[in-house]
């Protein structure tokens, strides 16, 4: 029984000027799949997410998304006076989801963030464990992630690692990082080269 293919990309490039940061990759990422992104600084890992989100276009080749996508950049971008609660607020309200303070409540306190205090306040961490918490309550068909360990502690790694486990049930996962302990983590490494 085939799986569901979440995401085919034939032969996308990707140049900014004169420079090419992608040429001619296939990629692909299959339902209940969780795929790391390696390679040194600079060769296309995190344009490669940009593409797969949406927030590029590919300078050629067919990109095929199957679902819902969910994009935690790194650093996470949020609005640094609102609290935790708002940020995540907020989000889900762009998208026009209703939800309810106990839903985002129990959301930042599984992440173990306070509910009332501004983004000014949180460290860098702090700021990745909420992006998590955002993500969570997203709950993409597809999760890219774009060093989502860098910042974290110990147990805000264990929160990441539950997070990319639960993320496989419920679609695939696109990991891009350094860290060689991930590779033992996920199903398949696309290792990336200069262009």
């Amino acid at each position: 029984m085939m799986k569901r293919m979440l995401i085919e990309a034939q032969a996308i490039a990707k140049h900014y000027g004169r420079d090419w940061v992608l040429r001619r990759l296939d990629f692909r990422l299959e339902a209940r799949e969780v795929v790391a992104l390696v390679g040194p600084n600079g060769v296309g890992k995190t344009t490669l997410l940009r593409l797969l989100a949406g927030l590029i276009r590919p300078t050629q080749g067919t990109l095929r998304l199957e679902g819902r996508v969910g994009f935690l950049a790194n650093p996470p971008a949020f609005h640094r006076h609102f609290t935790g609660f708002e940020n995540l607020l907020f989000a889900l309200r762009l998208e026009g989801r209703r939800v309810e303070r106990p839903e985002i409540a129990t959301a930042l306190a599984q992440v173990g963030l306070p509910l009332d205090k501004p983004v000014l306040g949180y460290s860098s961490g702090m700021k990745k464990r909420l992006a998590l918490a955002r993500l969570r309550l997203q709950n993409p068909d597809i999760w890219l992630l774009d060093e989502p360990e860098a910042a974290l502690d110990a147990a805000g790694r264990v929160l990441l690692e539950d997070l990319v486990a639960y993320a496989r049930t419920k679609g695939g996962v696109v990991i891009a990082t350094h860290d060689r302990a991930w590779l033992e983590r996920v199903d398949r490494v696309v290792e990336l080269r200069p262009a």
